[in-house]
């Protein structure tokens, strides 16, 4: 089950690593903070960058939530422990699509880190996925901004609606003039 846990913006590595380092040998954790690949033009070339997706959050994927509260105590800079119950001490995980959304985008096989989606636009700025993380999420698309190559996508975490933008690389674009 995937928790989210709001931090100091840009201390988000320092939280992890201070999770981590103070958790008991049996607690299972697997913390991240997750990033994404983009196309960035810069003096006429192209290149590659990485970059947070959620700054002031990290994520925990654990099933010993009172073990994960225990340690977030202990850590510097960890602000709020999101999802908890009204009235209650229990804290809710992302629920199944949430959690699936977080699988897709920000996969444990890829280091936590989306890939760039490759797509094709067409007339009116309707785009297809060639391949990527976006494959099968063309529906969650709200934006597209060909000029910074990303697309925005809408999904529900923590109980409210949140885009995550998403790099693509344009591979062809076939618009009728």
């Amino acid at each position: 089950m995937y928790y989210v846990i709001q931090v100091k913006t840009g201390k988000e590595q320092q939280a992890i690593e201070d999770i981590l380092k103070n958790k008991p040998d049996d607690a299972s954790f697997d913390v991240f903070s997750p990033y994404r690949k983009s196309l960035r033009k810069y003096k006429g070339e192209t290149k590659e960058v990485i970059e947070r997706c959620f700054p002031g959050y990290i994520f925990v994927e654990t099933n010993n939530v009172r073990e994960l509260f225990r340690q977030l105590y202990f850590t510097p800079g960890f602000q709020k422990l999101l999802g908890r119950e009204e009235g209650t001490e229990n804290f809710v995980p992302l629920d199944k699509d949430e959690s699936r959304m977080i699988d897709i985008l920000y996969s444990a096989n890829n280091n936590r880190i989306t890939e760039i989606s490759n797509i094709e636009v067409k007339e009116g700025e309707m785009i297809r996925v060639l391949d990527g993380p976006l494959m099968g999420l063309e529906t969650q698309i709200k934006k597209v901004n060909l000029h910074k190559r990303t697309v925005l996508v809408e999904f529900m975490m923590c109980g409210r609606l949140v885009t995550a933008p998403i790099g693509i690389n344009i591979i062809t674009n076939i618009i009728n003039k």
